[in-house]
């Protein structure tokens, strides 16, 4: 999903991220493992993400605006961006 930059809200490093979104801790952990890993059953796309990272890339949480979120339309997540254009994204939150 292709977001506009204006979602952008703040700057963020790969360790803050993965320490938002720690993974699952209940006992789903025993079924599933990997989701106990950050960004837990979305392990695989974040670490999609990671490898995109380029020298000089910046990960930004972006939100929607609450007007979205009202017509059950809302989305937060991380972004990748280069050269000041969003070029990857990770939806964490949606309605």
């Amino acid at each position: 999903m292709v977001i506009p930059v204006e979602w952008l809200d703040k700057k963020i490093n790969v360790a803050e991220a993965e320490a938002s979104h720690p993974g699952i801790s209940d006992d789903r952990v025993v079924r599933f493992p990997e989701a106990a890993k950050p960004f837990g059953f979305q392990h695989d796309e974040w670490k999609e993400l990671k490898a995109e990272l380029r020298l000089g890339d910046e990960l930004w949480t972006f939100t929607s605006p609450p007007e979205f979120w009202k017509q059950r339309r809302g989305r937060a997540g991380i972004a990748l961006v280069r050269d000041g254009k969003i070029v990857s994204t990770l939806i964490t939150e949606f309605n």
